[in-house]
């Protein structure tokens, strides 16, 4: 049983930041504060429905424009488009890392 109570001074900054990690992570201030002081592992940051409906779209965005420029690789490796090819094989690759990182996120 947590019947103690411990105080700490901090500026109205510090305060503010304490508070957004807090509410970020889903926990309470005293929460994350014991898990800090303690070592405790913090639960990755949460996300309301909004963002992640926004991060679920972006993902999808970013897929159907990797599916496009996918297809000009091909052509730019079959001969059709000249000169190309190595930009657009870059910019895959930077696309795909990018949906990779968003997924993490997501998860």
């Amino acid at each position: 049983m947590r019947d103690r109570i411990i105080r700490i001074r901090a500026s109205t900054e510090e305060i503010s930041k304490i508070e957004q990690l807090a509410k970020g992570r889903g926990l309470s201030i005293s929460e994350m504060m014991r898990r800090a002081a303690l070592g405790v592992r913090m639960p990755v940051r949460t996300f309301d429905s909004t963002q992640v409906v926004l991060l679920t779209r972006a993902l999808g965005e970013l897929g159907r424009i990797g599916g496009n420029l996918n297809q000009l690789v091909r052509r730019a490796n079959s001969g059709k488009l000249s000169g190309y090819d190595a930009d657009l094989a870059q910019t895959l690759s930077g696309i795909d890392t990018l949906r990779h990182h968003l997924r993490g996120i997501i998860s």
